[in-house]
């Protein structure tokens, strides 16, 4: 069993892996850094990550939250003709 201290020196890789309930699999891996990385695009933290997934919010719901922030946050344009 684990003691306190050393599920306290978990990195946030290792939360994210035990949060999704999947063991050592690089494309998990690989998945991993891609949400990781399109959530800090649109100002989510890995701790706001886990926390969403941990209270939660299913992988596609969050997904989903993902995209719509990347689409809301894209500038927009005006069309010449009007």
């Amino acid at each position: 069993m684990l003691r306190r201290a050393e599920i306290a020196r978990k990195s946030w890789f290792e939360e994210c892996i035990a949060t999704l309930g999947e063991v050592h699999d690089e494309s998990v891996y690989g998945a991993i850094e891609r949400l990781v990385a399109a959530g800090s695009e649109v100002g989510l933290t890995v701790p706001d990550l886990i926390r969403m997934l941990k209270g939660g919010m299913s992988l596609e719901s969050l997904l989903d939250l993902i995209e719509i922030r990347m689409v809301d946050s894209r500038p927009r344009t005006r069309s010449r003709a009007a």
